[in-house]
């Protein structure tokens, strides 16, 4: 902590916060002052506005291994989280993501169950795929690199639901 702020945990700058709606990401040191001093911020934050924070719906997660952990959880009265956990509907860690952390990206495509693939013609149900389900792992490939394993469960689906051969792809003459 440098001074009165609480410190970025790789550079001299301050505390990255990154938001999204009423989600808030905190990232800083493993140390009991800037957890101590971040509760103070918060708590004044609350009193200043009449907002209140409810401390027992946040988590801390420690991107390594801490002592402190159980300090930090106490002062911020809140829970302890683990990785991975999942943030807008992305997969988050401190490492490499496996295969089981996509799961509920590949369970989207549970979609295709309810559609009745019978009833519409072959464009017709690449038009679906293409304008429905093409988003969801595009949003995921803009903030994460998405394992081979991802792209195939992915596109088998996809066959499935076109009626196709697995080993023929969809061409210009299909």
């Amino acid at each position: 902590m440098a001074g009165d702020r609480i410190g970025h945990p790789l550079s001299s700058g301050a505390c990255p916060v990154m938001e999204y709606a009423d989600d808030t990401l905190l990232v800083l040191w493993a140390e009991i002052n800037d957890v101590q001093h971040l509760k103070l911020c918060l708590d004044q934050f609350a009193q200043a506005t009449g907002l209140k924070i409810n401390f027992h719906k946040r988590t801390v997660s420690p991107m390594l291994p801490a002592s402190l952990v159980e300090t930090m959880v106490a002062a911020l009265q809140c829970q302890q989280g683990s990785f991975p956990q999942t943030y807008l509907g992305l997969p988050l860690s401190n490492t490499k993501l496996r295969l089981s952390a996509f799961a509920p990206l590949i369970a989207k495509d549970k979609y295709l169950a309810g559609w009745k693939a019978n009833l519409l013609s072959l464009a017709g149900r690449v038009v679906l795929i293409n304008a429905v389900l093409d988003g969801l792992p595009t949003y995921a490939m803009g903030a994460l690199f998405l394992p081979v394993g991802v792209k195939e469960a992915l596109d088998a689906n996809r066959r499935a639901f076109l009626g196709m051969d697995q080993t023929r792809p969809l061409g210009p003459n299909s």
